[in-house]
């Protein structure tokens, strides 16, 4: 028997706890539920989590303070965030560091439940070929670099441009945060024209 996916959510507002907690134990997945952002940060990096939902509102931590460390401490684990009214722009820098998608409030269970298992899926299916990252990420950094609509694509849409690529989640984030030594102790050395087009995006402080 195959073990359920363990989900993490990290949300101040119980009524939204719950609601995850029953929408997504009816589907199969096991829930453990945090209020702050370092509750959740602590049960993130000490538990077996395969996915966290964070609420980029906390009483504790800023949104993003949670999801830089998540992808800092646990970068295999899959990440989606949680955005209310106010909140829909950190939610996209947020895509753009690498998170699998964001939810907004109110959601449905079904949406919720749809979400969740699109994430998963995605990772499960890069997963196994996360040995072609090195020749893809080259590709995706030469084609950047040569064809200017695709690079300012990359540059202003962040992941959400490599979504149907397979590429691991750590790859996206590395190309879409312009990570030049996790790039190069993936892919060695890169070429000029690499380098060039990394420069430009960094200079660019878009994420």
């Amino acid at each position: 028997m195959v073990a359920p996916k363990r989900i993490l959510v990290i949300d101040d507002d119980v009524a939204v706890r719950r609601s995850c907690e029953r929408a997504l134990n009816h589907v199969g997945y096991e829930v453990r539920t945090v209020a702050t952002g370092r509750e959740g940060l602590a049960q993130a990096t000490r538990s077996d989590v395969d996915l966290v939902m964070a609420d980029l509102r906390l009483p504790d931590l800023d949104g993003m303070e949670v999801v830089r460390s998540l992808r800092s401490r646990r970068p295999e684990v899959v990440v989606l965030v949680i955005t209310g009214y106010g909140t829909v722009a950190s939610a996209v820098e947020a895509v753009k560091l690498g998170v699998s998608d964001y939810l907004e409030k109110p959601f449905t269970p079904e949406e919720l439940s749809k979400a969740v298992g699109e994430a998963l899926k995605e990772v499960a299916g890069t997963s196994a070929t996360t040995g072609i990252d090195a020749e893809l990420v080259r590709q995706v950094l030469l084609r950047a670099a040569r064809d200017q609509s695709f690079g300012v694509r990359l540059m202003n849409g962040g992941s959400r441009v490599l979504s149907g690529m397979p590429l691991s989640s750590e790859a996206k984030a590395a190309i879409v945060s312009g990570d030049v030594v996790w790039l190069e102790k993936t892919c060695g050395e890169l070429s000029a024209e690499e380098r060039a087009w990394l420069e430009r995006r960094l200079e660019a402080e878009i994420w």
